[in-house]
Parts: structure tokens; sequence; C-alpha cells
């Protein structure tokens, strides 16, 4: 109820909204200085879907996991890294972003002493592997860090070494210390527009962290981790900034032509509530999985990657593969649905992002605040559904085609199915990906729909 009232009112104060520029974009706050991407080339094929996975350490069965990361259909690891591991990794088709030895990775804090080590970096001492996709250089940093990193990136990418320099920014619940940038609030905006996001300022110190990093740093992509499952039980059991936290990012992207990584929940820890409100429940299931990967897609991601491999800071029994090297049921999942995903990979990568909306907002898991990315209305579906989705909208970047993602977004441990039905144009070509499967159609109807929980569907219409 309250968040029904909350967006009544937001309706309500629209035209207030509208006038006093109660919120801006990312780029907006970076201004003329925002750095439109430079689109490298890489050792790699980065202009379709990848799907990788985080893998802090190597243990001492690590042979084990390039065979069974090409068995998840997985394209890269994040990883630690030997010359035995890399030629395992070479073997079974899979990239390695490194951890080491080329330099240090950061975690919260990149000081000088990193900076100067990676600086030392040149074409002939860099330890060099044809397995290497780049290097892991700093993950989660706080925001007063962004000087450095440039440095560093920047003399990485002039070595002409066609390798990725990785960075993973801070997720959406830092600290406002690691995101360092203070919000700009007014004391008359969290008044007027208390049931909106233009008064919250968590959003506004995160857009300002966002908006920051893409005047500082030139990467092609913008990578973020998000974990968004509570714990069965409680009352929020989304994280209720999950979709507002990837419209923020995807929106950075779209407009400054970089490309969405999203590092997602592939674990869980703490079941007994040992680390507080830490705490996740474990997403070991195909719906667990489908929803998270198909939400990212939405929002025009280009990398997911599954957190974690083997080894992280989740519960051993959570991971996709145990410390004794067996899989679990999150390994099944992830399987399962990267054979759906692997299906329409290449073809998801010949489209460009247009933005993303809700249908039945108080429905939709993980939207406490509406999204604002700004998709013109004439981009939307024409869909009637009773039920909570996330529609992401699509141009081909050749020729005049669409394509569309569409999500079953209500909360999974509801188990409910979601139907629509969507009036698509005549004289187009439909194709319809989903569950590993694939329909073609020829002329335009009135398509109908039901989505199992967590499920989604990849559409194109050319």
């Amino acid at each position: 109820m309250l968040i029904l009232l909350g967006r009544l009112w937001a309706l309500l104060l629209t035209p207030v909204i509208l006038l006093t520029g109660a919120t801006a974009s990312v780029t907006k706050m970076a201004g003329d200085a925002a750095i439109t991407a430079t689109r490298r080339t890489y050792v790699y094929d980065n202009d379709r879907l990848l799907l990788g996975a985080y893998n802090c350490w190597l243990l001492d069965n690590c042979e084990l996991l390039p065979p069974l990361a090409a068995g998840a259909g997985l394209d890269f690891l994040i990883s630690g890294a030997t010359e035995e591991f890399l030629d395992t990794c070479l073997e079974e088709g899979i990239g390695v972003i490194m951890s080491g030895p080329n330099g240090p990775t950061g975690w919260l804090e990149f000081p000088e002493s990193f900076r100067d080590a990676w600086l030392g970096l040149t074409a002939e001492n860099y330890w060099n592997h044809p397995a290497i996709w780049g290097d892991n250089i700093v993950d989660e940093p706080n925001g007063d860090t962004f000087g450095r990193i440039k440095e560093v990136l920047d003399h990485y990418n002039s070595l002409g070494l066609r390798k990725m320099p990785y960075v993973n920014l801070n997720g959406f619940m830092a600290l406002y210390s690691q995101l360092y940038f203070p919000p700009q609030v007014s004391w008359a905006k969290k008044i007027l527009l208390v049931t909106t996001d233009f008064s919250n300022e968590r959003i506004d110190i995160y857009k300002r962290y966002v908006a920051n990093y893409v005047k500082t740093i030139d990467t092609d992509y913008i990578c973020i981790d998000i974990y968004p499952m509570n714990h069965k039980g409680e009352s929020t059991r989304w994280q209720d900034y999950w979709l507002r936290a990837l419209d923020i990012n995807a929106e950075a992207c779209r407009d400054t032509g970089r490309d969405l990584w999203v590092i997602t929940q592939a674990a869980g820890n703490m079941v007994d509530g040992g680390e507080g409100n830490f705490s996740k429940r474990w997403c070991d299931t195909l719906p667990d999985q489908r929803q998270q990967n198909y939400a990212s897609l939405a929002f025009g991601a280009k990398a997911i990657i599954y957190a974690c491999f083997q080894t992280g800071w989740w519960d051993d029994g959570s991971h996709m593969v145990t410390a004794a090297g067996d899989t679990t049921d999150t390994f099944d999942a992830v399987k399962a649905v990267n054979g759906e995903l692997r299906a329409f990979a290449e073809k998801y990568g010949e489209y460009r992002w247009l933005g993303a909306y809700t249908v039945n907002d108080c429905k939709v898991a993980g939207l406490r605040y509406g999204l604002s990315n700004g998709l013109p209305k004439k981009e939307q579906l024409c869909l009637a559904s009773r039920d909570g989705l996330l529609v992401g909208c699509f141009a081909a970047k050749q020729g005049g085609g669409r394509a569309y993602v569409i999500v079953n977004m209500m909360e999974l441990l509801d188990e409910k199915t979601a139907t629509l039905a969507v009036d698509l144009p005549k004289g187009k070509a439909l194709t319809v990906y989903g569950g590993g499967n694939v329909a073609s159609y020829t002329h335009g109807f009135k398509l109908e729909l039901a989505l199992r929980p967590g499920d989604g569907v990849f559409i194109t219409v050319e």
C-alpha cells in the first residue's frame, strides 16, 4: 500500500519535478567532461554477449576449473593464474582476466605504490600468454582513487597489447565514504519529493560516483557487482535498489558509448545471519539465475559474470564449484541458463540498448524507485499484462530492426507465472528466443507469452 501511495504521489509531483529539474542523469552531472568510449580492439570478441565467472584465487586442484568452466558455457574467468593453469584454459577455450603477476590488484584502496607498480609495466616485461584477455586492476575502488586509476589505464592501453584493463566499480550499497562524493540533495527536495528518488541521498551520491568515473576514466565498459537476493522469509526479499542501480549504470553506458558488465550473485553466505545485513540467500536454482541474467540483459548488459566460481567470500557450498572440486546446484543452474543465453549471444550483440521500463510497478521485485533512463514512449512495446514485467528495448546497429528483452520480474518465492500479449507490426520477421528454443514468424500478430518464475525472452523484429 505504501508503495502504491508513493507512486501516486510521484505522479502528482511530476510537474514540480519537471519544472525544478529535481534530478539529473549521470552524463548531465558529468557535463561536457563526460568521456565517450574510445572503443578499442581486444584479443577477444566483445561484439557479442560474454559469460564469465569470478574466481578470487587458485587452489591446488585448479586444473579442474578450465574444463568445468567450458562445460558450464563460460567464456572467461577473472582469476589468479599460473602458466599451467593458463595452458589448460587455452586448451578449453577459456579466456582469463588475470589477478597478478603483472601488477597488484587493488580492493577499495588503490595507493600510489600500486599505481607506480603498474606504470613500470612495459610491452617487454609484460607476463603474457595467449589465454590472457586482460588484467584485474582494481575491485570496488573508492571514489578518491580515480585519478591514479586513470594514469594506470592510460599507460596500460598505450602498450599496444590489445588486453583489457579491468576495473569493477563499487556497488550501489557502498559506504558514503567509499563513494567519496557528497550528496547534493536540498532540504526542499527531501520534503517536497519525499516519495521519489529525487530526495534520496544514496541515489544522488551513487550517480555522482559514476559521473566522476565517466568524466575521469576512458574504458569501453562499466562493470558493477549487484547481489540482490536477501534471505528467504524477510519482508524485503529482493534488494530494493537492484533495478535502479542497473538503470543508473546502463544509462551512463548508453550515453557514453560503453558496454555494461554485470557481476551477478551465484552464491549465498552466512545463512544463519552471521554477517548481519550482508547475509544473502543462496541462489542455486534455475529461476534464481534466469531472473538476474534476463534483468541484466534488459539493461543492455554485454557481459554477465557469476560470483563466485570456486573461491570467494560466500559459503563454500554455495559456489559453483566447492573447494574440493565438486560441482553444486548453483553450477547446474548456471550451466542451464548459459545454454539458453548462448543461443542468441551473437544476435544480441547486433543491437544497442535504447532504454528499459517496467509494467505494473507495484508487482515488480527489486523496484523501490521507478526507472529514469529516458526511454521515449514510442520505443515501448504495445503490451498488455496484469503481472510485473521488465522490458528492455534495443535498436539494430545496422538497419532498422528492433529487439526486446521481456522478464517476469515478480518475486521468485511467490512462484508466479507472468502472462502477456504483445501486438507486433505487420510485414516484419519475428524471432523469439527463450528456454533454449527459437521460434520464427513472418507476419505481424498478437503474440501471447507465458513466462515462468524468473524467466525471460529475447525478441527480434526485423
